[in-house]
């Protein structure tokens, strides 16, 4: 429900409706009704009006050449004097029409800066029609570029880096993803920079002059009616009036919001007239994968920068990159693909093949970003079939073999619908043809089930551990689900500040974490400690903790599970109090079939504990308890 607005507010702008309507009121209310007909069909205004459509259309598609690089440009590069550049083009959009056009003659004019080299290449600008398209064309371009940088913000530049990664050149991207996604942008901006032309005066009349046939458009005819036939400038002014009231209902606002266009599209809750549950089934078990690459391809790259690590991995490995937020996995992922100047692979070989200076459309390597980033102007056949088309197969060839991939993952009945038909597991396992069909060297998977519900993912990662079983290069997998890491990965990479904590496969990451975060994250207790003389391990704090095994090294890591942490109400006794202290309950939390506490004391602790014992103890936050771990339980991993 909408609040109903203040009437100090409402008032002034009523006031601004009534000041903006007004003028153009008098226009209709003076319009010559009845001799209409004979003014709009006289020989000098149809004459006037051919003239205007002409020059209009082609400062249309002057803009439209110059205009569309330079909004990309604006909208997706970084260069010295971007905000200069931004500043220039909207100037003729400010200046004074009659500037504009002193402007041109100084720069076009037979005696301006580049008209004496136009007249030797036989181009005379000035009392042309040409000179009234370049007129035009500079005091609308403006319009077309604004618009179309802001449709091009609107757009991530996921999708556009997405096709790179399955091989699309640079210029194939632009004219497949990025044009068809910023489509009601760019045509807002073309209507709204056509209606500008059609409606310019003075620098045409500056600079082109006023001359019949060749360079007095519509709205110079108007002001020449104006001074001996009023009532012909009205009815000619309520054309052009008619003609920019149809161009601005026809974008019904789309020009202030481009991506209005694409959030109008019916939600995926409703694919087909039917319901679309969030909840897919598992795939079915399928024949091996279609086409799988007969040439396997080993992983050998040393990335430095903002990330810094080196990995070798044999052909069908899988990899998980695991670390806190801000560790550098999606930037190592980036480096890998070439798309990132914060961290570069020094060395990148795949299957003996250097790629390190090949540009990323090129290197081999597909990218599923975490939501898939499937294109919405395709369907998932279309999506699937992307990568392949890229790299030049006949399009008939292309569509079977993105048919075969998409049986093969369960989801080749969905091959007509669009993304926004899918479900989230079904949007996955399209994301995932795609990138296979592409039959990439290296395959890289951005938290692809994050955005899953719990029974979903648990149907995807079947379904990608199914298929990576078979394929040739090497996987890697950013994830912050230690269950993903373990079931998914036969080697984890930790990350952490954008180095390498520890590589290792899942069972000895397990054993033997090497650094808080990574013992934290596979669900124990760790705390950076110091052998002591005697045996006992002595953490940060202060606190000592009993082992039953000596220490083989001075420095490392106490790492006890959670679930080998006990809370008492009262002080235990006996062989259980060689490692207790008091504490005070500070949070619990549901996870699972558990409940989890976290213990304030010297040191913090996090027990995970039975909800029956949770109720036994009557524990709530602030409940004072003593916290005791077995010897047999306190394992040292030596840093």
């Amino acid at each position: 429900m909408r609040a109903r607005a203040p009437l100090t507010l409402a008032a002034p702008a009523a006031l601004a409706v009534a000041f903006l309507l007004l003028p153009l009121t008098g226009i209709l209310a003076r319009t010559p009704w009845a001799a209409l007909p004979a003014h709009l069909t006289a020989p000098q205004t149809t004459q006037a009006l051919k003239l205007s459509l002409l020059v209009s259309s082609c400062a249309l598609a002057l803009s439209l050449l110059l205009g569309v690089p330079l909004a990309w440009l604006l909208a997706r590069t970084e260069f010295p004097g971007k905000a200069l550049v931004r500043c220039l083009v909207m100037l003729p959009m400010v200046l004074p029409p009659t500037v504009a056009g002193v402007a041109l003659l100084q720069g076009y004019g037979r005696r301006g800066v580049l008209g004496p080299y136009l007249e030797q290449w036989g181009v005379t600008l000035p009392f042309s029609t040409a000179g009234a398209v370049v007129a035009s064309a500079f005091v609308a371009m403006p319009f077309l570029v604004i618009s179309l940088e802001g449709a091009l913000n609107t757009l991530h530049p996921r999708y556009e880096e997405t096709a790179t990664s399955l091989g699309a050149s640079p210029l194939r991207v632009f004219r497949t993803i990025t044009l068809p996604m910023i489509a009601p942008g760019l045509l807002a901006g073309a209507a709204l920079c056509w209606a500008r032309a059609l409606g310019e005066f003075g620098a045409t009349i500056t600079f082109a002059g006023n001359l019949p046939g060749t360079t007095q458009t519509l709205p110079l005819q108007v002001y020449l009616l104006l001074q001996n036939d009023p009532e012909g400038a009205t009815a000619l002014s309520l054309l052009l009036l008619l003609i920019a009231t149809l161009v601005l209902v026809s974008l019904r606002g789309r020009w202030l919001n481009p991506q209005r266009a694409r959030d109008e599209r019916p939600h995926a809750e409703h694919a087909g007239g039917r319901t679309a549950t969030a909840v897919d089934q598992a795939a079915p078990e399928r024949p091996a994968p279609p086409r799988p690459l007969p040439t396997p391809y080993p992983l050998r790259t040393t990335v430095e920068g903002a990330v810094g690590t080196t990995l070798r991995a044999e052909a069908g490995t899988t990899i998980a990159v695991v670390g806190p937020n801000g560790a550098g996995k999606t930037t190592l992922l980036r480096a890998l693909l070439g798309l990132t100047t914060r961290a570069t692979a020094t060395t990148l070989t795949l299957g003996g093949a250097e790629t390190s200076a090949t540009p990323p459309h090129r290197r081999g390597i597909a990218w599923v970003p975490q939501d898939g980033a499937l294109f919405p102007h395709l369907t998932a056949l279309g999506n699937t079939a992307y990568g392949l088309r890229a790299h030049g197969t006949p399009r008939a060839r292309s569509r079977q073999e993105a048919h075969r991939w998409l049986e093969s993952l369960g989801v080749a009945h969905l091959a007509h619908r669009r993304p926004d038909r899918l479900s989230g597991g079904q949007a996955q396992r399209v994301a995932l043809a795609r990138a296979l069909a592409s039959r990439p060297r290296l395959l890289l998977l951005d938290e692809p089930l994050a955005a899953l519900d719990q029974s979903t993912r648990a149907h995807v990662r079947h379904t990608l551990r199914t298929h990576l079983a078979g394929f040739p290069g090497v996987c890697l997998i950013v994830t912050h689900d230690p269950v993903e890491a373990v079931s998914l990965a036969d080697h984890v990479l930790v990350l952490e500040e954008g180095r390498t904590t520890q590589y290792a496969t899942p069972a000895e990451l397990t054993r033997h974490p090497r650094s808080p975060w990574t013992a934290r994250m596979l669900g124990h207790n760790a705390w950076p400690a110091e052998a002591a003389p005697d045996g006992t391990l002595l953490l940060d704090d202060g606190a000592r903790l009993t082992t039953a095994d000596r220490p083989a090294a001075p420095h490392g890591l106490a790492v006890v599970p959670t679930s080998a942490v006990q809370l008492h109400t009262t002080r235990p006794t006996g062989a259980a109090a060689r490692n207790a202290w008091q504490g005070k309950v500070g949070e619990l939390a549901a996870q699972g079939g558990r409940v989890r506490a976290l213990i304030s004391g010297t040191p913090d602790v996090v027990a995970e504990i039975t909800p029956a014992a949770a109720a036994e103890l009557a524990l709530a936050e602030g409940t004072p308890v003593w916290v005791t771990i077995k010897a047999t339980e306190v394992t040292f991993v030596p840093g």
